[in-house]
């Protein structure tokens, strides 16, 4: 059975803000643009950590979110996650998200992930479930937003660590 580690985070920090902070509401639109992270990622929990950078490319208009993720570790996996979100009534979203995880080296192995996304935003937060068919379990996801240009996203399953990335936004559109 293969474990996943998405990183639905770089897209999803837009409804961890959404309801803003006591001065001002944060749009999904305000996280248009490029980003950039580094942490520590992999691919399923009976693996060890590795060091990860991250680039992601988010597009957002003030109901829905699409983002292009790609993530290089240093140990040779490569994530590359396609996330598309949708604000529904109140403090929810859903989506949906497919995720190619590589592994360079003498035997490259590939493993492809397609599944659902569905959580609650507050204030600084995001948590969301991403739901894959089949015997692959379920990934929960926590986002924290640092500042109006950084959130962190940690990402486990079946009680295990897969990724801890902190990003930071490096262009405006």
């Amino acid at each position: 059975m293969k474990l996943a580690a998405p990183i639905v985070a770089g897209a999803l920090i837009g409804f961890a803000t959404a309801a803003g902070t006591a001065r001002a509401e944060t749009k999904l639109t305000d996280f248009n643009g490029s980003w950039q992270g580094g942490g520590n990622d992999r691919n399923t929990p009976f693996e060890s950590l590795q060091r990860t950078r991250c680039n992601a490319t988010i597009t957002a208009d003030l109901h829905r979110m699409g983002t292009a993720i790609v993530c290089n570790g240093v140990a040779g996996l490569t994530k590359v996650i396609q996330l598309n979100i949708a604000l529904d009534a109140g403090d929810t979203f859903t989506g949906d998200l497919s995720q190619k995880a590589t592994w360079r080296g003498n035997a490259p192995s590939e493993t492809v992930l397609k599944g659902s996304v569905a959580g609650q935003k507050t204030d600084k937060t995001a948590n969301f479930r991403v739901s894959f068919p089949g015997l692959t379990p379920s990934v929960d996801v926590t986002l924290v937003l640092n500042s109006p240009g950084s959130f962190s996203m940690r990402a486990t399953t079946i009680g295990g660590e897969l990724m801890d990335v902190t990003f930071n936004n490096v262009s405006k559109p």
